[in-house]
């Protein structure tokens, strides 16, 4: 399964747990892309199902699985691995529940290359179990700002970012995610990060959908894979909903609403200037100790408490 002969521009690292129902949509959205020069690690976080079995059935070289000898319960761990193993120029991240459009990884190694950025997200359509649509990666003044969580799944980056910013933290060691936790770092260490304004991935999150690991769901994800890979209408059709259900949101901040998005803008200054960003400071206010928001999600998701 692997060709250690061949150096990819690109290394995408897919970390993943027990989810081989959905598991190999993510994997062929990768096999489908229009930039082929790649390596997919896929990093098992000590699964136990038939993770392996399914990861066994695709042959093409370009891709390798490892499973861990020990359960990290984030993506910390894994994703780690995958930056030790890395061979490629540039590194990109996909969620084992996310999917990308086929020409995301050229988008977004065609803006790293003009721009003269260190790391490039783009935006992406998260799909909500109420049927509503967030449009992720549209942001103030069209730059990034770490009060605004931004999905790994977004990212490509030079690897030498990587040598600079280290590697992802545990959630042992933090209030926020591991993930919003590592680009906030990359930004600290005044790293280049642009946004490139193309809706390039999209996302069926997990940790907003109850059971969903234990009862290995899968509907969503059988119905949007068909959609990408056999509709040709239906980026365009997706992009459609997504205008309307941001136009949407805009249009609630007028008036009275804008006027207390304006209040909201200045107190999230004031605490961005203590070094934190506002949700860091809800889930210490919630939660009382680290780690603790990432359980939460892990028991909406139908998995136990990870041990502190």
């Amino acid at each position: 399964m692997s060709d250690f002969g061949h150096t990819p521009v690109v290394t995408v690292i897919m970390a993943t747990y027990n989810r081989s129902n959905i598991l190999h949509y993510a994997v062929q959205s990768v096999l489908r892309q229009t930039e082929t020069n790649w390596e997919l690690l896929v990093i098992g976080d000590h699964c136990t199902d038939d993770t392996e079995a399914v990861m066994a059935s695709f042959t093409d070289p370009r891709i390798r699985f490892i499973n861990l000898e020990t359960n990290v319960g984030e993506q910390s761990g894994p994703n780690n691995t995958g930056l030790r193993q890395a061979r490629g120029t540039y590194i990109a991240f996909l969620n084992h529940d996310d999917m990308w459009f086929p020409e995301h990884l050229a988008v977004c190694l065609a803006a790293l290359r003009t721009q003269q950025a260190d790391l490039v997200f783009t935006l992406g359509a998260v799909m909500m179990p109420d049927e509503q649509i967030v449009l992720s990666g549209i942001l103030p003044a069209n730059r990034y700002n770490p009060v605004y969580f931004v999905p790994a799944s977004s990212w490509v980056f030079h690897r030498s970012v990587v040598d600079d910013v280290g590697e992802w933290y545990s959630y042992k060691k933090l209030w926020l995610v591991p993930s919003h936790d590592w680009l906030r770092r990359v930004d600290r260490h005044g790293k280049t990060i642009s946004i490139i304004r193309q809706l390039t991935w999209l996302a069926i999150p997990s940790g907003a959908r109850k059971n969903s690991y234990r009862e290995r769901q899968s509907r969503e994800h059988d119905y949007y894979f068909t959609e990408l890979s056999t509709n040709p209408a239906f980026k365009e059709d997706l992009m459609t909903r997504v205008a309307l259900a941001f136009s949407e949101k805009e249009n609630r901040y007028e008036g009275v609403g804008m006027i207390w998005q304006g209040v909201k803008n200045i107190l999230k200054k004031q605490v961005i200037a203590t070094g934190f960003v506002p949700l860091e400071l809800r889930l210490m206010w919630q939660y009382r100790r680290k780690g603790e928001g990432l359980n939460y999600l892990r028991r909406m998701r139908g998995l136990p408490n990870l041990n502190q």
